[in-house]
């Protein structure tokens, strides 16, 4: 991962900090991302397959996963059932997933939807799109010398 985690297994960052894990394995759309979620000054922590993603979704309290459909390993919609079924039986409180996907079609969204992910947003996507989908699941937050996430076009 690129990020680590910190002792005690939160995520690095500053307290109150929305936590945000990345699970994506091109390094392309992981740059984008970083730099997209830095401009509102939040740090997520990249997850490069889905493995990575389950060990770091373990191993701390996250806000937000973002997710990429199709990974090595462990596929998002596998992962995501994985997240669902752990979390119901340990009475653990509902993250929202969110796919990053290519596939734009009806069906995938169906699919990712059905799999226990809370939306979907289709690659290429705007950052305004990501931006309000951030604010959607975690509130209305802001980043200190940024704007709120719904003001930025």
């Amino acid at each position: 991962m690129s990020s680590e985690l910190a002792a005690g297994g939160r995520a690095k960052g500053p307290a109150g900090q929305v936590q945000i894990l990345v699970a994506e394995d091109d390094p392309r759309t992981q740059r984008l991302l970083i730099a997209l979620l830095d401009f509102v000054g939040l740090t997520p922590v990249i997850a490069r397959d889905g493995s990575e993603a389950l060990e770091a979704w373990r191993g701390s309290r996250w806000d937000l996963i973002l997710m990429d459909v199709k990974m090595p390993l462990i596929d998002g919609l596998a992962l995501t059932g994985i997240i669902r079924r752990t979390e119901a039986s340990l009475g653990l409180g509902r993250v929202p997933i969110v796919a990053i996907t290519a596939g734009a079609g009806e069906a995938d969204q169906q699919a990712c939807l059905a799999a226990g992910m809370d939306a979907v947003i289709s690659k290429p996507f705007a950052a305004k799109a990501l931006f309000e989908t951030i604010e959607h699941y975690c509130g209305g937050i802001s980043a200190p010398g940024h704007q709120r996430f719904g003001a930025i076009h």
